[in-house]
């Protein structure tokens, strides 16, 4: 009962900007992989280190399902509640909760990995690759003026490279390494950057 109660409150908690910036051709690039018009992350009782409160007796649910080691600036989501791994259509989304609050997450639709992915807003364009940033709002990886950018005339505000070692959906499996990489608010334009590691070894649910 508890784990439906906070996977209904993540759920509504984690709605953001569907913004979706034009591009050259006056086509809409999909913005979405997750709580921006398609993905959320539910929650579930397994925190970080593995714990898990079943109707009040602690029980061992086992190893953490995923290693957030990630550094922001310009956003800060918060990785040490409890965090769950959800695949939602072509997504996988690696989220935490507190006290039925959703207080990061992290959301890749990656459709050319593995490799190393280097990340403009035309790669985003060309490949359909959606990177996602979520705390409060969004931060993507298409730029605010995409038009602009696509055009010629607006320097791209998204950047850095994403090493892609593995990304399986169906199996809930990331080790990705992010370097420098930018990404844009499309309501605010403000900028979101993160460096470091991200793994996951399976789903929550």
């Amino acid at each position: 009962m508890r784990r439906a109660l906070v996977l209904c409150a993540v759920l509504a908690a984690a709605g953001c900007d569907d913004s979706r910036p034009a591009g050259a051709d006056g086509s809409v690039p999909r913005t979405d992989a997750g709580p921006g018009g398609g993905s959320d992350a539910g929650a579930t009782d397994a925190g970080p280190g593995g714990g898990s409160d079943a109707g009040g007796g602690g029980v061992d649910a086992g190893p953490a399902l995923a290693d957030v080691d990630l550094t922001f600036s310009g956003c800060s989501p918060d990785f040490s509640g409890d965090v769950v791994v959800v695949r939602n259509a072509d997504s996988i989304a690696v989220s935490s909760t507190s006290g039925g609050a959703l207080t990061g997450s992290v959301q890749l639709a990656l459709e050319d990995a593995p490799g190393t992915l280097a990340l403009s807003t035309m790669h985003r364009v060309d490949s359909g690759s959606v990177i996602n940033v979520v705390v409060g709002t969004t931060w993507t990886n298409i730029a605010m003026d995409s038009a602009g950018v696509l055009g010629g005339t607006v320097t791209d505000p998204i950047g850095g490279t994403l090493t892609a070692r593995t990304y399986d959906e169906a199996a809930g499996m990331i080790d990705v390494d992010f370097t420098g990489v930018t990404l844009q608010n499309p309501s605010d334009g403000t900028i979101c950057r993160i460096d470091g590691t991200l793994r996951t070894f399976g789903l929550s649910f």
